[in-house]
């Protein structure tokens, strides 16, 4: 990982998530090609498929929120061509921390569980000057 991106990654959520939640979204702040963001969009439409899918069995989970995230999402990656290699980096990190299950809370059975994801994002979402398409929390 670029150093710069890392350290960038880094100060954008430092204080919003736990050291160990930090470390998952600074890790997957990869190099992204455009053509990448295409699979990432991909990526994105299978995770809040599977979790509406999820959700009927956990009806405490809050899929209007994960919603909300994924339509962001798909908008920020619908625009491939906007983004610098730091930035594409930055989403790569968003779209890994979203679908991965080891976040603060279980993403599924928790009635917060997304909120430390919508707080990753609204921190790059502030970062690339979008802070307009913030996601709150229902």
């Amino acid at each position: 990982m670029d150093p710069e991106i890392g350290t960038r990654a880094r100060l954008l959520v430092q204080e919003l998530l736990h050291p160990g939640e930090m470390d998952t979204f600074v890790a997957g702040c990869l190099p992204t090609s455009v053509d990448d963001l295409h699979d990432l969009r991909l990526v994105v439409t299978t995770h809040i498929a599977a979790v509406r899918i999820a959700a009927e069995r956990f009806p405490a989970s809050d899929l209007e929120t994960a919603e909300r995230i994924a339509d962001v999402l798909d908008g920020l990656l619908d625009e491939p061509h906007r983004w610098q290699d730091d930035e594409r980096a930055l989403l790569r990190g968003v779209v890994g921390y979203f679908v991965q299950r080891a976040g603060g809370n279980d993403d599924l059975a928790d009635a917060i569980g997304f909120d430390d994801d919508a707080r990753v994002l609204n921190a790059v979402l502030d970062a690339l000057g979008l802070g307009d398409r913030r996601v709150e929390p229902a």
